[in-house]
């Protein structure tokens, strides 16, 4: 129990570190634990009872990690941006 109490005082330093560093990263874990936590209800009956596990449930986080990829890249694609920036070639390094 104490280390498990350490740990999360350390999470929640390195969050509210994060606050000030990078907001929408922490926005991001914000609504990601959030989210978590409204899932977490939802697959609880079939974690209590273990007996009845459906078939989808095991590979669901694969998938949605999947899906979420997959639907980033199609919003990229879409939109016509690059994936790294384009640096300006240095004027310096010209061999004319």
């Amino acid at each position: 129990m104490f280390w498990w109490l350490i740990g999360v005082v350390a999470c929640l330093v390195l969050w509210g570190s994060l606050w000030k560093s990078n907001f929408s990263l922490a926005f991001g874990i914000t609504f990601g634990v959030l989210l978590a936590i409204g899932l977490s209800f939802l697959i609880r009956p079939y974690v209590i009872d273990m007996t009845s596990i459906p078939v989808w449930l095991p590979p669901l986080p694969l998938a949605t990690i999947a899906v979420a990829l997959f639907i980033y890249g199609a919003v990229v694609w879409f939109r016509g941006e690059e994936g790294l920036p384009k640096h300006k070639p240095d004027a310096s390094n010209d061999h004319h």
